[in-house]
């Protein structure tokens, strides 16, 4: 795939764009605008804009418009449309923005995972069992992505042995606890903390939660429609890159053997009313995994498609529940899924638009306790964590993808 950064950089960073992308209840405006077609400002030009005809025209001061304009070809041969201005306007913006937004989404989420809220062993904070596990995660993603280590004690005392020994026998005794939600999220937290530690002491126990999964799919039917707690995409997510993470291949075959079938054969349709009042994204998961499964050439005709069926996603501007507090994050994480395996600007676009939405007032997530401020950080963690590249961050080529 060619690197996103270089190519924006080709373009001026003044450009507004505007772009409609539709959604389940209702078109949406990215960038700004009147959102009834693309326009653009360029340094030097009054206006440049497709003509009912589909001609560009513009009016230019001086040789800087010329300059400008073969800037413009030379962009949009590559990049093919209006969502690389989207990209470079608010996709870079955004990148600059990740060492902020990352220490305070882990901020909040410290708050919690230092609470005794529970009485479980280990993850006892953050209200519940899955919301303890993935702030810890968060935690560990956050030290991986900044360098930072002033979490590393708590997350230490949370991941003592006696406290893990004591969870693995209650998963154990309880088959259907957590099962598939924070299960999966356990193997995220296992992933991360094997890549900053290089140690395999969660190993045993994420293995274990792994066959659990396993076996909670042998023979079930996978709704790809299932959101929330039951979503099987995001619980497929996690199983798949914890089998290519750990390099079970016998695993990662089965899962893609279910995958295949469910998502990358079926019918394209997803509306995003399906995602309304919930917390977890449908269809960008959806797509999310499947960017999993297909080479880049046979992804990008699958995505096309899916695109096509169903537009992109417009951000949740007034979240309606409690719930719909962390959608715009848990949709980033797909959109930035598919925007790595497509290069996409479009969905770059998509993708940082969610993100700001999300982060955007700090009451989204830093705001009522039991209401979001137990969990909301903690998307908004995984939603930024491909912003400091595969090396610390996550990317689909950084070990989750064969």
């Amino acid at each position: 795939m060619t690197d996103r950064m270089s190519i924006t950089n080709l373009l001026p960073q003044r450009w507004i764009c505007c772009r409609n992308i539709r959604s389940g209840s209702g078109g949406g405006n990215v960038c700004g605008g009147d959102g009834r077609g693309l326009s653009w400002r360029l340094p030097g030009a009054r206006s440049l804009r497709p003509s009912g005809g589909g001609r560009i025209e513009w009016a230019a001061r001086g040789n800087e418009g010329v300059i400008v304009l073969k800037r413009l070809a030379i962009a949009l041969a590559l990049l093919a449309g209006c969502g690389a201005a989207a990209a470079a306007e608010v996709a870079l913006p955004l990148a600059a923005q990740r060492q902020t937004m990352a220490a305070n989404l882990a901020r909040q989420v410290a708050t919690c995972s230092r609470r005794e809220d529970t009485n479980h062993p280990a993850f006892r904070g953050c209200v519940d069992w899955h919301s303890a596990v993935h702030g810890v995660w968060a935690l560990i993603a956050y030290q991986r992505a900044t360098g930072d280590r002033q979490y590393q004690p708590l997350v230490a005392s949370i991941l003592a042995p006696d406290r893990l020994a004591s969870e693995r026998r209650l998963l154990r005794q309880s088959p259907q606890f957590e099962m598939p939600y924070g299960r999966a999220w356990f193997l995220r937290l296992a992933i991360d903390h094997r890549k900053l530690t290089g140690s395999d002491d969660l190993v045993p126990f994420a293995d274990e939660v792994a066959g659990t999964l396993r076996q909670y799919y042998r023979g079930r039917r996978i709704d790809r429609f299932a959101g929330e707690y039951r979503s099987d995409s995001w619980a497929l997510t996690n199983l798949l890159d914890y089998a290519r993470a750990r390099g079970l291949a016998d695993l990662e075959t089965e899962v893609i053997g279910w995958i295949r079938p469910s998502f990358v054969d079926a019918d394209p349709e997803c509306s995003y009313g399906r995602e309304q009042r919930q917390f977890m994204a449908i269809c960008s998961n959806w797509a999310a995994l499947v960017a999993r499964v297909l080479s880049r050439a046979d992804y990008a005709a699958w995505l096309s498609r899916f695109i096509a069926t169903n537009g992109l996603p417009s951000p949740i501007e007034r979240p309606a529940t409690d719930h719909e507090f962390g959608l715009n994050f848990s949709r980033a994480w797909g959109l930035w899924d598919m925007y790595e395996a497509s290069g996409r600007p479009d969905i770059a676009a998509a993708y940082a638009a969610h993100v700001e939405n999300g982060y955007r007032p700090a009451s989204n997530w830093s705001g009522s306790y039991l209401a979001v401020g137990h969990w909301v950080a903690q998307f908004g963690l995984y939603a930024v964590q491909p912003l400091f590249g595969a090396a610390a961050g996550r990317s689909l080529n950084g070990g989750e993808r064969n």
